[in-house]
């Protein structure tokens, strides 16, 4: 099988609906880590490590679970074509204080995303304009309250772990397997595959892309101002 680059992957922007930004900027630093991590899987169409399909809350909604010391809930819409849509970002153990605004969020959600049939792939037309929609920005992780430094270094462990686990998951290997091939052992290739980005350094996901013989280009431009 020929040598494939992953790393220069398109991935779809965010789009952050009311308060979830500044809702999950909220969480504690390891759980906006480990959410920027799954954001980014979804932006790049993979799927987050642990998800769930909320059609009670709306069509087409999922959940992504953080669980760090306690845990975290982040609802999206990703089935459209042109962008990720964040809906809510709560921790868990509020969920039962939400659970009275989950109806009329659903209804809201439902009024704001509807398919144009004129598109197969759908898009999203938010036709409610009492809600508000920013685009986040081309890094996640700054979109979470990281530093510019942290958030380029955790965007690049996002990215190198993902394209890890999308040469892992293509070739069908279980974690035993891979961490054979890696010569690494089983727990540390199920932090990798779990999107434990704090486990990794660059320098390590670097020495393991190696090992699978992929290819990493970078490009270096100038920040828009």
């Amino acid at each position: 099988m020929p040598n494939r680059v992953y790393y220069s992957i398109l991935y779809k922007p965010i789009y952050w609906l009311g308060s979830s930004k500044a809702d999950l900027c909220d969480f504690p630093e390891e759980a906006r880590r480990k959410a920027g991590f799954q954001l980014r899987a979804v932006q790049r169409s993979q799927m987050p490590t642990d998800f769930k399909p909320m059609p009670a809350v709306g069509s087409g909604v999922e959940e992504i679970r953080i669980r760090t010391e306690d845990a975290y809930r982040i609802f999206y819409v990703a089935r459209f074509a042109e962008a990720v849509y964040v809906l809510h970002t709560f921790q868990r153990r509020l969920r039962k204080l939400l659970n009275r605004t989950f109806s009329s969020d659903s209804s809201a959600t439902n009024k704001c995303f509807n398919i144009d049939k004129s598109n197969r792939r759908g898009k999203a037309m938010n036709e409610d304009k009492s809600i508000t929609a920013q685009r986040g920005s081309d890094n996640v992780f700054e979109d979470l309250g990281f530093n510019t430094e942290e958030a380029a270094n955790l965007k690049i462990r996002a990215d190198l772990m993902l394209d890890l686990r999308q040469y892992i998951q293509e070739r069908g290997w279980t974690q035993e397997q891979a961490a054979v091939f890696f010569g690494e052992t089983q727990p540390r290739i199920s932090n990798l595959m779990n999107g434990e980005i704090s486990r990794f350094s660059v320098d390590k996901l670097l020495n393991l892309i190696n090992r699978a013989g992929l290819q990493v280009r970078i490009e270096v431009v100038s920040k828009p101002v």
